[in-house]
């Protein structure tokens, strides 16, 4: 079988994990339990996802220079990823974040760096100008972040037959423009529609019935260790997490987002697309990172 192709647009950056057996007091001193510096973001975590499971991946981010930028590029070239890089040329430099994971409730605190203000590289509606030389046509799946919206709406815009998912972790600037382009909508329980009131939970409902009135025939919503809300034009269906003991939830979000894209690429069923990504998700807990993703023939 002929290895499933996906692009992938979105944030990347290097992370700082420090694993601790508890959150610390404010104004105190700890040691992690562990700690490790990786390439993370939610695009290229899951371009990272698919290739390894025997997709073809291709990455359109900004990572530019500073410290950080080599060890970001050595990773996707060590999974064979070929990157777009909408920095190049810029003073954009790779954004480091620091993850606090607190083993105690595998809850994850995130401290991100300030927005750059460096003006990335704006793309145009051609597709030639992006994809690999081994593809000699467009990818039957497209991955947005949301991030780098800016840049890479009109390439979106002049797709031309691919689906188009959206990882959405959270509402960003340009996402009511790309709802409407979407065939599929996966979003974290987070995500908040701008219209709801900030002193209101997201509701997934709320979540479902937005990218419906979009004309998104596929949304899901995922909750955590709770089961996931899917919507299939008009069919509600849930699919229940196994339980586990979870070492590291980190990533467990852009491990199901990449591997449903591999899956949908390979056979687009939504569902059983969704249902398969659940399980290698929730298998990539049981280690530290997302080097607890395993091949299908395991999960089988």
């Amino acid at each position: 079988m002929t290895a499933p192709r996906v692009l992938f647009l979105g944030r990347a950056t290097l992370d700082a994990l420090y694993w601790l057996d508890q959150f610390p007091a404010e104004d105190t001193k700890t040691y992690a339990r562990q700690m490790r510096a990786a390439p993370g973001g939610p695009a290229l975590n899951a371009a990272l996802t698919h290739a390894k499971l025997g997709g073809l991946a291709c990455l359109v981010s900004a990572v530019g220079s500073g410290p950080w930028a080599d060890q970001v590029r050595a990773e996707l070239d060590a999974h064979g990823i070929p990157l777009v890089d909408l920095a190049r040329g810029t003073e954009y430099q790779t954004p480091l974040t620091t993850v606090l994971i607190n083993a105690a409730n595998s809850t994850r605190t995130i401290v991100n760096p300030p927005l750059s203000t460096v003006r990335l590289r704006q793309l145009s509606d051609s597709w030639e100008q992006i994809l690999p030389e081994s593809w000699a046509a467009l990818p039957p799946v497209i991955l947005t972040d949301g991030f780098h919206l800016n840049e890479t709406l009109p390439l979106l815009r002049a797709r031309k037959g691919s689906e188009i998912c959206l990882d959405g972790g959270s509402w960003k600037p340009g996402t009511a423009e790309l709802a409407s382009l979407l065939t599929v909508a996966i979003c974290s329980e987070r995500f908040r529609i701008p219209e709801q009131s900030v002193r209101t939970e997201p509701a997934p409902d709320t979540i479902l019935r937005w990218f419906a009135a979009q004309g998104v025939p596929y949304i899901a919503v995922t909750r955590g260790p709770r089961s996931i809300l899917g919507w299939e034009r008009g069919r509600c269906f849930e699919i229940d997490i196994q339980a586990i003991d979870a070492m590291d939830t980190l990533g467990a979000g852009d491990v199901l987002h990449g591997a449903f894209c591999h899956h949908f690429a390979i056979k687009p069923d939504f569902e059983a697309a969704l249902r398969r990504a659940a399980r290698i998700a929730t298998h990539s807990c049981l280690k530290l990172g997302i080097a607890g993703i395993e091949s299908d023939s395991i999960l089988r």
